[in-house]
């Protein structure tokens, strides 16, 4: 006789667009709770997948300190991560970033829930740069629970953990319990035409369902609705893209893969001597022009629009999300269902249900982690929940403190 699944149970503290979230239900934990700032930010994705996360849970968005506590095996979540990102502003990051206080809402909230596990996700530069922070987080969670943790830093990638993008993270993992890791062993990478190529054909800018026209690669069969239909695949009609696609002319040819909007902007001032009359009205905040002795240079930001490569992993969607980066095989940005593939979301996932908040939706896919990762994790975590954790602790690197570093492992797999 078939053994029922151990009831586990989770709590999502600032689990934004969802990614975590799904990924932790898929690692088999029952979910109970969701908790966020005023605002709300990503609720309405989750509650509109119930479907997918369960009906047992209630979200609560408020201030912290009204965030009630729920008796818990685990709480996960990924507060912003705009204290460590390079994407900010220099006088914005630190440790002593104002941002920084969800980091410390998520420690306070989950040590009132007094879970076994703790796990939190950010960029490396949150360990690298903010070491001692992540210490102190521990340190609070002690004074609140009057118990002793061990605090692992986790550095992964995503390819290196089943997703398809280059994207380094950190998991800042607190535990009660034994707990490790195998280290994972990719043998195959999906290229970026596996994980979105079977959507080529469809019609790009309608938000309703639309049954599939290709065939899926090895990456994407297992993601398909089974219902034979797929929504959300509308891409977003932005000022900032059409202006951008206003540089392409016979002249200048093609928008090559990996070429940014700020070569592209010089490659047309070279023929024309002018940028398009289109960017005579051009927001500040998308492109900067200084002096050079010869000719202008162009600067964009970090997150400018780029062009993605084809036969290559995926690159990291960031909040500016479907407007940094233009389709590799047509003149246009991501679609909101191709931005949720390389995320990790099954086409199961709807989006066609929160058409209403297409604005507040574009910024969502950036603002959480591929489910994937958050799969991985939280698999792990269950494995140390029931008994059974993973026999690498990595490198001790302190006081009841670890460092498993599997951002590389991913070297030897090859891209398909």
């Amino acid at each position: 006789m078939t053994q029922p699944l151990a009831d586990v149970t989770a709590v999502d503290c600032q689990g934004f667009a969802g990614g975590f979230t799904l990924g932790t239900v898929q690692a088999g934990f029952r979910l109970v709770g969701k908790r966020e700032m005023k605002g709300g930010f990503g609720v309405f994705n989750c509650e509109a997948n119930r479907h997918l996360l369960g009906y047992q849970w209630a979200s609560q968005v408020s201030d912290p300190a009204e965030w009630e506590p729920v008796a818990v095996n685990y709480v996960f979540g990924n507060p912003p991560c705009s204290g460590f990102s390079t994407l900010s502003p220099k006088a914005f990051r630190g440790m002593d970033s104002k941002i920084n206080d969800c980091m410390w809402a998520f420690a306070e909230y989950g040590a009132r829930c007094y879970p076994q596990v703790m796990v939190f996700e950010s960029v490396q530069a949150a360990f690298k740069k903010g070491q001692s922070l992540m210490q102190s987080l521990r340190d609070k969670v002690e004074t609140i629970t009057g118990r002793r943790w061990t605090l692992y830093h986790v550095l992964h990638n995503a390819v290196s953990v089943g997703g398809c993008a280059q994207r380094k993270r950190y998991f800042w993992v607190l535990t009660q319990i034994p707990f490790g890791i195998e280290p994972p062993k990719v043998e195959r990478i999906p290229s970026l035409e596996s994980v979105i190529g079977d959507l080529l054909e469809l019609e790009w800018f309608q938000y309703e369902p639309q049954p599939y026209t290709e065939e899926a690669s090895w990456w994407a069969e297992p993601r398909r609705s089974r219902s034979g239909y797929v929504d959300g695949h509308e891409y977003y009609d932005s000022t900032y893209i059409r202006k951008s696609l206003d540089l392409i002319t016979d002249e200048t040819g093609p928008w090559l893969e990996g070429e940014r909007l700020q070569q592209r902007m010089l490659k047309y001032w070279r023929i024309y001597g002018d940028l398009h009359k289109s960017w005579a009205t051009r927001a500040p905040n998308l492109m900067r022009v200084y002096d050079g002795e010869t000719e202008p240079r162009f600067w964009c930001g970090a997150s400018q629009l780029t062009r993605w490569r084809w036969k290559e992993p995926a690159r990291v969607i960031t909040g500016a999300g479907l407007e940094s980066v233009l389709h590799p095989m047509q003149d246009r940005g991501l679609t909101h269902r191709e931005v949720a593939r390389i995320m990790g979301f099954p086409d199961s996932w709807l989006i066609e249900s929160f058409r209403d908040q297409r604005g507040i939706i574009r910024q969502t896919w950036g603002k959480g982690i591929p489910v994937d990762c958050g799969r991985w994790i939280s698999g792990w975590v269950r494995n140390a929940i029931l008994g059974e954790p993973g026999g690498y602790t990595g490198e001790m690197i302190g006081d009841r403190e670890h460092l498993l570093d599997f951002t590389n492992s991913y070297k030897t797999a090859v891209i398909q």
